[in-house]
C-alpha cells in the first residue's frame, strides 16, 4: 500500500494483509542461502498446507493463524536464527510485540495461542523440509530433525506474484 509504519508504536489501523502478502512473497527466508529464492510467503503457505494436511487441522481460524504465524515479519524482517541469538533479548521483545499485534489484527490471536504446539510442528515440519530440499548437504541442524518429511513433496519455486495471489490478496 506504501503506508508509512512507525516500528515503535504499534496500530492494529497500519497492519494491511496487502503489504503482509507484497513483503513476505519479496522476503527471503534464510538470508538468502537457499538453492532458489525462498520466500517467507511460500513458507508460510507450506505452514498452512502441513497443518491442514498433516496435523488435521480444519478450522478457517486456527489455519489462518497457521498462516500468519511469521506474518510479523513483513515489518521487522526475518532474521537468522543464529543472528537473533546473537541479538537476544530486544530483539525477541520487538518481533513478540509485533507478532501478537498482526495476530491481534487479523482476530487470529487466541487461536494461535490455542493452537500454539500444533502450529509449530507444522513448523518444524516446514523447517524439515526445507532443509531437505533447498539447503546444500552438510552439517544437519538439530532442530531440523523430523522423520515425518519422508514422502512429502518437495517445496515447489513459485514466483513472488503466484505467492501473493495465494495469499488471496489482489
Amino acid at each position: 500500500t506504501g503506508a508509512t509504519v512507525d516500528l515503535r508504536w504499534l496500530r492494529d489501523a497500519d497492519i494491511s494483509l496487502l503489504d503482509i502478502a507484497h513483503h513476505l512473497a519479496q522476503l527471503n527466508r534464510y538470508t538468502g542461502a537457499c538453492s532458489r529464492p525462498y520466500s517467507v510467503a511460500e513458507h508460510s503457505l507450506l505452514v498452512c498446507e502441513i497443518a491442514e494436511r498433516e496435523r488435521g487441522i480444519r478450522s478457517p481460524s486456527v489455519l489462518l493463524a497457521a498462516l500468519m504465524h511469521d506474518a510479523h515479519e513483513a515489518f521487522v524482517g526475518d532474521a537468522s536464527t543464529p543472528m537473533k541469538h546473537a541479538l537476544g533479548g530486544a530483539w525477541h521483545l520487538v518481533e513478540e510485540a509485533w507478532q501478537r499485534a498482526t495476530l491481534r489484527a487479523f482476530g487470529v490471536l487466541t487461536p494461535s495461542a490455542a493452537y500454539r504446539s500444533a502450529i509449530k510442528r507444522a513448523d518444524l515440519m516446514a523447517l524439515a523440509i526445507e532443509r531437505r530440499d533447498l539447503m546444500p548437504a552438510g552439517d544437519e541442524w538439530p532442530m531440523a530433525r523430523c522423520t515425518a518429511v519422508r514422502g512429502t513433496p518437495p517445496a515447489t519455486a513459485m514466483v513472488p506474484n503466484r505467492w501473493r495471489s495465494l495469499w488471496n490478496v489482489t
